[in-house]
């Protein structure tokens, strides 16, 4: 069994995942999941669940820092192997990374490329919609090779909301709701939350122009059921797709 960590800012969030075989080829299905806030006794209650079962292989993604990293690796060491860091590289299992700059992608959105492929096997694009929306597009090459092309990053909604109030005179926090078509927002606060809203869709609908008209659209992170209500069609909600990565990983790194 299989050990994924994924390190956020706020939380951690971990798998266990095994292989398993279809039709001769080997991949991976995630078994249990969960999500822990950084604070001690959690940790270590969740350290002491961890002990019945038989971990093989540790492997996790983080955007963390070193600190944070070594307080919960101390917790679970010795329970565990070695944790090997998962990074970004050329090239996951047949996925090919087309990023011009590697060295600054996120291994977030790597991983959640990997995840994603693995998953739906299509092209497809990425929605991560936390502090900051990441638009993420996966595409086939001229010789059918799947590849990672990059996207978009924008200000999430929260934060498209906290900037206009933050750096104009009058402008509320907004605590309206979105309006949408053929209604218009006839308030402040509504003319807010929409505008983030609107704003967020456009920009979502206009990479997914890039793709074939059958391609899912994948929404994640805080604000996915949100978007899932205002896009529908293509788009579907797909929990965690940094552990799918993360799960599809372990199968390939070497022990």
């Amino acid at each position: 069994m299989n050990l994924l960590l994924d390190f956020g800012n706020t939380r951690l969030k971990w798998a266990c995942s095994e292989t398993v075989a279809d039709s001769g080829t080997a991949g991976s299905r995630i078994l249990q999941r969960g999500v822990l806030d950084y604070d001690a006794p959690v940790i270590a209650t969740w350290v002491a669940q961890l002990g019945a079962l038989d971990i093989a292989k540790v492997v996790f993604a983080s955007v963390v820092s070193a600190e944070r990293e070594s307080q919960v690796f101390a917790t679970l060491a010795p329970a565990i192997p070695d944790p090997i860091r998962f990074g970004v590289t050329p090239q996951a299992g047949v996925l090919l990374n087309g990023y011009a700059t590697q060295n600054t992608l996120g291994v977030d959105r790597w991983a959640a490329a990997i995840g994603a492929w693995g998953l739906f096997g299509q092209p497809c694009l990425i929605v991560g919609s936390g502090t900051a929306t990441i638009i993420d597009l996966i595409d086939v090459t001229s010789a059918g090779n799947p590849i990672y092309r990059g996207g978009l990053i924008l200000p999430g909604m929260d934060l498209m909301l906290q900037s206009l109030h933050e750096r104009t005179a009058r402008l509320p926090q907004a605590e309206g709701s979105y309006r949408a078509a053929p209604d218009v927002p006839d308030n402040t606060h509504d003319a807010m939350m929409s505008g983030a809203m609107e704003a967020t869709c456009g920009a979502i609908e206009r990479m997914g122009r890039r793709l074939p008209d059958d391609a899912p659209w994948l929404l994640t992170g805080g604000n996915a059921h949100r978007l899932l209500s205002a896009l529908g069609g293509n788009a579907l909600v797909v929990d965690d797709l940094v552990l799918e990565g993360l799960a599809i990983s372990a199968q390939l790194v070497e022990q």
